[in-house]
């Protein structure tokens, strides 16, 4: 799949295409900044958990404008460093359906910090991000930008307080792609609970199996 065709063009085509047939039309222009922070008992990152089953602790900013365009900022513990990430997007809407196109830069500064999923050479990891949603289900492609075709693939549905996921890594590299499923669910506004299971040929034996992760997160 990832070699005999290269999805990279399609996808943001689509989105472009797709984009025509939306529009936004705020009657009054506002915009506003949020701010948020979290504590988890490790950092849980599509199905992985990259803080090495270590307590991590998160906290961002964001703005928006009624226009769809929203922009932030969110950093995160790991291991042994930090990550944080700037992303910038547009949202569309239309009835029940949504589009969402976005610049994601994953930076990891500090020193002794090697994330799996970070280039390890020095420079940021980045990706593109399409998203296409109907009312509670969306399915988003994170497209890396750089030299590797990794595209991460992720279908998301919730019912009430209980959110589903199930997600596919499709990497450049051979033997390292992997899928993972997710549970949540949210039981109060702040507390969150989860249990995730990854698999495939890119997962260590220990690295399959269930994670359970509980997020407590708030805004302000």
């Amino acid at each position: 799949m990832k070699k005999t065709l290269n999805l990279k063009p399609l996808l943001l085509s689509l989105a472009i295409a797709g984009s025509a047939a939306l529009s936004v039309v705020p009657s009054v222009a506002s915009a506003e900044v949020a701010y948020n922070a979290a504590v988890t008992n490790f950092y849980l990152w599509r199905g992985q958990d990259l803080s090495n089953g270590q307590a991590a602790v998160s906290g961002g900013a964001d703005y928006s404008h009624d226009s769809g365009f929203y922009a932030g900022v969110w950093g995160i513990s790991e291991d042994d460093g930090t990550e944080f990430d700037l992303y910038a997007g547009y949202g569309l809407t239309s009835g029940d359906f949504g589009l969402n196109l976005a610049y994601w830069a994953y930076f990891y500064p500090s020193d002794g910090t090697e994330s799996k999923f970070s280039r390890g050479d020095g420079t940021f990891l980045s990706e593109y991000e399409v998203t296409a949603s109907y009312l509670d289900f969306s399915l988003t492609a994170m497209i890396e930008t750089q030299e590797r075709d990794d595209i991460y693939y992720v279908a998301n549905y919730s019912i009430g307080p209980v959110g589903l996921s199930a997600g596919y890594y499709d990497f450049d590299a051979a033997n390292a792609d992997y899928s993972h499923y997710t549970i949540s669910y949210a039981a109060t506004d702040n507390l969150t609970l989860a249990v995730s299971k990854a698999q495939g040929d890119g997962r260590a034996e220990k690295d399959e199996k269930p994670l359970f992760n509980v997020a407590y997160s708030f805004t302000f």
